[in-house]
C-alpha cells in the first residue's frame, strides 16, 4: 500500500488530475446508473405485476361470464314448467311418459348444447323416473354412481364440481317440490373449453393456478412439474410458489374459485436486464467519452506547468534562457511571469558577477607583471649573455637568450591577448630552457597549422600545462623515449592547442581533478578558470589520460569574430 501510494504522489500532474477528472466523472455517473438500474427494475416488477393482475382480472371476467351464462340456464330449467311437469309426472304408461320425455325433455335439455360449445350434457336425476331415458333423464338412484355426487352439498344454489381427469365440469343444482328434494339438474362442461381462456394467458413465463374454496387444485398449468400431494393441498403449493415468484390472484364472482397468476423474479429480472442492455451502448459512449475529455482537458490544464518544469530543468543543468511564455493571468500565468522576472535578475546578476572576477584575474595578473622590471630584467639578462660569450660558454649565452625570449613574450608589454605564434615563441623559450635543464632527456615534435599563427589567445595559458606534463608525465617516467608533442590546430571556429605526452599517466578520474585542485602559482586551475570565465563553461580544458600510455591536454578558444559571441553566451 505504501509503494502504491509513493507511486501516486510522485506521478505526474497531469497524470494525476487525469484520475481525478476520471474518477469524478465516473464516479456520479455510476451512483445514476445504479440508481437508474434500480428504479428501472422497481418500475418493471410493478408493471409487470399490474399487467399479470389486468391479464388475470380480464380473463376471470371472461370465465365469470360463462359461468354466470351456465348459472341462469340452469337456473332457468330448474324453474322451468316443464322440467316441473316432468317431475311432477306419476304416469306409469310408458308410452304416454315416452312421449312426454321425447316432446318435451329431449328438446329442453338438449337445444342448448347446439349453442354452447362448452356443454357436453345436461341431465336431469328426478325421484320419479323409472328407467333412464337417453343421456338426459336419468333416476334418482343412479346419481350416486356420478363423480361429483360425492362431493355434493345441502346448499338449494348451483355448486360447482372439477374432474381434471375425465376433464370435465359439473355444475349441479338441488330441485325442490313442495318443500321436499326430489330432483337434481346437472350440466357437464368441456374442462379445456372452460378454462381455455386461463390457459391462453399462461406461457411465455407465466404460469396459473385455480383453486377451490378448499384449497383444492382445480387447474393447473404445469401439471407434469406438480406432485399429486398438492393437489389436495394447494396452498402449500401456493407458498412455494409466492417465494420463487410474483403472483397476483382474483377470486371469481360467481363461485368459490380463485385464479392465480404467477412469474418468475428470474424472468422478471431477466426482463429489466434487457432493458439495461440496451442503455449499455449509451454507458459505453458516455465512459468513451470521459476518457477521452479527461486526458485532454487534464493536457491542456497542464499544459503551462510541463512547459515551466521543462524551462527549470533546463536551468537546472546550466542553461539560463527563459523560453516559457503565457498571456494567461491565472496562477500558472503569474508563475510564469515570476520564473521569468527571476531569471532576469539572475541573469543581471551572474553577468555582474563574471565581470568581476574577470577584472579580478586581470587585476591579479597585471599585478604579477607589475612586479617585474621589464627594462632591468632585460638588461640583466644582455649582461649575463655578453659575460657568457666573452667566456666562450655558448649553453650559458644559449640559456639566457631563451630566458629573455620567454619573459619578453610573456609579458608582451602587459597586453592581455597574444598571437598563437607569439604563444608559440613563448613555449619553444621555455623548452629550450628545460631541455638544458633535462640534459636533452625528452624530444618536442611540433603540429602547427600556418593559418591560424594570428588568432588571439589568453597568454599565459600554456606554460603551465607544459610543465604539468613534464613534472608529473615525463619526469615520471624510467624507460624508453620521452616525447612531448604540441599541436596548433585549426578546428571549425575555434583554434584547438594539444599538449600531450608518454609519460607514466594517470587514473582518468585523477585527470579530472586536476583542474579543480588549487595548486601553489599559477596553475592548471587558474588557467581553466581564467578560460571559463572568459569563454563559457563548454571551453572548459579537457584532460584525457590511462595508466603507462600518457595524458593528453586539450585546450580549444573561439577563433576571432566568434570571440565575442561566446563572451556574451557565457554571461
Amino acid at each position: 500500500m505504501k509503494n502504491i501510494w509513493l507511486k501516486i504522489k510522485n506521478m505526474k500532474y497531469r497524470y494525476k488530475l487525469t484520475i481525478i477528472l476520471v474518477v469524478v466523472s465516473l464516479v456520479p455517473m455510476t451512483v445514476l446508473a445504479m440508481y437508474s438500474y434500480l428504479r428501472m427494475s422497481t418500475l418493471v416488477r410493478e408493471n409487470e405485476v399490474y399487467g399479470m393482475n389486468s391479464i388475470l382480472v380480464q380473463t376471470r371476467n371472461t370465465i365469470d361470464s360463462e359461468v354466470q351464462v351456465y348459472t341462469s340456464l340452469i337456473n332457468y330449467l330448474t324453474y322451468s314448467p316443464d322440467i316441473e311437469e316432468i317431475i311432477r309426472n306419476k304416469n306409469t304408461d310408458p308410452y304416454e311418459c315416452y312421449e312426454l320425455y321425447t316432446q318435451v325433455a329431449d328438446p329442453l335439455l338438449s337445444v342448448p348444447k347446439s349453442y354452447h360449445e362448452a356443454i357436453l350434457q345436461i341431465q336431469l336425476y328426478a325421484d320419479n323416473l323409472p328407467v333412464q331415458h337417453d343421456y338426459t333423464l336419468i333416476p334418482m338412484s343412479d346419481a350416486a354412481g356420478a363423480w361429483w355426487y360425492g362431493e355434493l352439498t345441502e346448499r338449494v344454489t348451483v355448486q360447482w364440481m372439477v374432474n381434471r381427469e375425465k376433464k370435465e365440469i359439473a355444475a349441479v343444482r338441488r330441485i325442490y317440490l313442495d318443500q321436499e328434494f326430489c330432483a337434481m339438474l346437472c350440466v357437464i362442461l368441456n374442462y379445456d373449453k372452460v378454462f381455455q381462456p386461463f390457459r391462453n394467458i399462461t406461457g411465455n413465463g407465466s404460469d396459473g393456478l385455480v383453486l377451490d374454496g378448499s384449497g383444492r387444485i382445480l387447474f393447473c398449468s404445469e401439471e407434469s412439474e406438480v406432485s399429486a400431494e398438492f393437489y389436495e393441498n394447494g396452498e402449500m403449493l401456493l407458498e412455494e410458489i409466492c417465494e420463487k415468484c410474483a403472483c397476483v390472484d382474483s377470486k371469481s364472482q360467481e363461485n368459490s374459485w380463485v385464479y392465480y397468476l404467477y412469474r418468475p423474479h428470474v424472468d422478471i429480472t431477466k426482463s429489466v436486464s434487457e432493458v439495461l442492455m440496451g442503455e449499455i451502448p449509451l454507458i459505453v459512449l458516455c465512459l468513451v467519452i470521459i476518457l477521452v475529455l479527461g486526458p485532454v482537458l487534464s493536457k491542456m490544464l497542464t499544459r503551462g506547468i510541463e512547459l515551466l518544469t521543462e524551462n527549470m530543468n533546463r536551468v537546472k543543468n546550466g542553461s539560463r534562457e527563459v523560453t516559457v511564455t503565457s498571456d494567461s493571468e491565472d496562477e500558472i500565468g503569474v508563475l510564469i511571469g515570476s520564473f521569468r522576472s527571476m531569471m532576469e535578475e539572475i541573469n543581471r546578476l551572474i553577468k555582474e558577477v563574471y565581470k568581476n572576477k574577470i577584472a579580478l584575474k586581470e587585476f591579479e595578473l597585471k599585478a604579477l607583471q607589475a612586479q617585474i622590471n621589464p627594462h632591468f630584467l632585460y638588461n640583466s639578462l644582455s649582461i649575463i649573455n655578453w659575460m657568457a660569450i666573452r667566456s666562450n660558454q655558448k649553453e650559458i649565452s644559449r640559456v639566457t637568450l631563451a630566458l629573455s625570449t620567454f619573459y619578453r613574450t610573456a609579458l608582451s608589454r602587459g597586453e592581455d591577448m597574444v598571437t598563437v605564434e607569439n604563444c608559440i615563441k613563448n613555449i619553444e623559450a621555455y623548452l629550450e630552457i628545460q631541455l638544458v635543464m633535462h640534459d636533452n632527456d625528452f624530444q618536442v615534435e611540433w603540429k602547427i597549422d600556418e593559418g591560424i599563427k594570428i588568432e588571439k589567445v589568453p597568454k599565459l595559458i600554456l606554460q603551465p600545462v607544459v610543465e604539468n606534463a613534464l613534472e608529473h608525465g615525463l619526469d615520471l617516467k624510467e624507460e624508453g623515449e620521452k616525447m612531448l608533442c604540441l599541436s596548433f590546430l585549426e578546428e571549425k571556429e575555434d583554434v584547438l592547442i594539444i599538449v600531450e605526452d608518454n609519460g607514466e599517466g594517470m587514473e582518468q578520474e585523477k585527470a579530472e581533478s586536476l583542474v579543480t585542485y588549487q595548486a601553489k602559482g599559477y596553475g592548471l586551475k587558474n588557467v581553466n578558470d581564467r578560460i571559463c570565465l572568459l569563454y563559457g563553461e563548454e571551453y572548459a580544458i579537457r584532460i584525457f589520460s590511462e595508466p603507462g600510455k600518457g595524458t593528453r591536454v586539450e585546450i580549444r578558444t573561439p577563433r576571432e569574430g566568434h570571440c565575442d559571441v561566446q563572451k556574451e553566451k557565457s554571461y
